[in-house]
């Protein structure tokens, strides 16, 4: 059973994260509390550490830092994940990351950039902005290939709890936003042992992603690895991602049980 006060606190720095900073005005009209109740937790947040404030606005403290860098290091595996994100980059040349799944959605825990790679000016708004994997960044399974190859190590009730609880919204016109099409993919991907996200989180961008299982054979998360359409095409989408994605997801996966 959830406490009603820590469950106010957790909602506000929901809010705090998700408008990158908040005014104690806009905690009181989107939580619909007291003004005096919402200055208590927010004072308390940030006498701990979780929230700063600077001027009127309230941010997200780099406590959190301290605790996401631990939750990260201790990962199943961590180290070695690190290891096969640099190994992947330099056998793609491409954009790699590696995503655990968590409540319903993913989230990126590791990811790395080859020198060569670039998708787009990272230096202005627009696709490649939205692109660039972050560590910490969420997103929705469906819209992702290392979502997609998750999802399809489910069942399909449990694929069903995911969108109850989260949707399938667009992010573009390649999206997939019905249940017969997300159901008809996860098929594909089982057959094939791969998913391929086709320009379906962002346009101009196709990724290709892999399921990673942990010693005991539960999923422990996803591989990917990412680039513009004209260059993750032909050939390189047909054989060369996959067969890197195949040889490191065996290495790795041989580490993990070897060394657990």
């Amino acid at each position: 059973m959830s406490v009603d006060t820590t469950e106010l606190s957790i909602e506000i720095i929901d809010i705090i994260s998700d408008r990158d900073g908040a005014r104690l005005r806009d905690i009181v009209e989107e939580v619909d509390v007291a003004k005096s109740t919402a200055h208590k937790h927010l004072t308390t947040l940030r006498d701990n550490g979780f929230l700063v404030k600077r001027g009127e606005i309230y941010q997200v403290g780099l406590r959190f830092l301290n605790y996401g860098e631990q939750a990260r290091s201790r990962w199943p595996g961590y180290p070695h994940i690190e290891e096969a994100i640099a190994d992947l980059t330099e056998r793609t040349e491409e954009e790699c990351d590696f995503v655990a799944p968590d409540r319903g959605r993913i989230i990126t825990i590791a990811e790395s950039y080859h020198k060569w790679a670039k998708f787009g000016d990272t230096t202005t708004d627009g696709p490649s902005k939205e692109y660039r994997a972050r560590t910490g960044s969420y997103y929705h399974m469906h819209a992702t290939a290392s979502g997609l190859a998750v999802l399809s190590t489910y069942a399909r009730s449990r694929v069903e709890e995911v969108i109850e609880r989260w949707g399938l919204p667009a992010r573009t016109d390649h999206t997939i936003t019905s249940r017969e099409e997300l159901h008809a993919e996860l098929e594909r991907i089982r057959e094939r042992g791969y998913a391929v996200d086709d320009q379906g989180y962002t346009d101009g961008m196709r990724s290709v992603g892999k399921a990673v299982h942990g010693p005991e054979g539960d999923v422990i998360g996803a591989l990917s690895v990412s680039g513009p359409t004209y260059r993750v095409d032909g050939m390189v989408l047909e054989q060369e991602v996959p067969n890197a994605l195949r040889d490191v997801v065996a290495d790795l996966e041989e580490r993990l049980r070897t060394t657990s």
